[in-house]
């Protein structure tokens, strides 16, 4: 349940539109706000099982680009990621994603197997955007 200043602030229906989002979407948002100079040379396999839906995913960190395979895990990961899409959801809608992320794993929401420092590495390489711009100028 959320406080009245939460309600006040998230738009009416966010949470229903988020969790009718496929994941791949959020990937794919990922992708969009690596930033590629910091990406530059790196290379990151992570796994992503949701206990929740029977979802696998491989995201793939190379040549400055993500990119993710549905119904497949790499076998040669650097971290596999076990987590409902409830949580997923959860995190999005928080105000500071990153750090919801990180507060998910630390009370078990997220179970980490592998190097979290890869996983860290990889949500630095993100930029943060601002969702309110005026449309028109005066």
């Amino acid at each position: 349940s959320r406080t009245p200043s939460e309600s006040k602030n998230m738009p009416t229906g966010k949470a229903d539109v988020m969790s009718a989002l496929p994941v791949g979407m959020f990937f794919d948002s990922l992708g969009v706000r690596l930033n590629g100079p910091k990406a530059d040379g790196k290379r990151i396999v992570v796994n992503w099982v949701f206990t929740d839906t029977g979802e696998q995913y491989a995201l793939n960190l190379e040549n400055s680009a993500l990119t993710y395979r549905p119904n497949r895990l790499a076998a040669a990961a650097d971290a596999t990621l076990t987590l409902a899409r409830t949580t997923l959801d959860e995190i999005n809608l928080s105000p500071s994603p990153e750090q919801a992320f990180a507060a998910a794993i630390g009370a078990g929401q997220i179970q980490v197997t592998g190097n979290v420092q890869k996983i860290a590495a990889l949500f630095a390489m993100l930029d943060t955007f601002t969702t309110r711009f005026n449309i028109i100028e005066p």
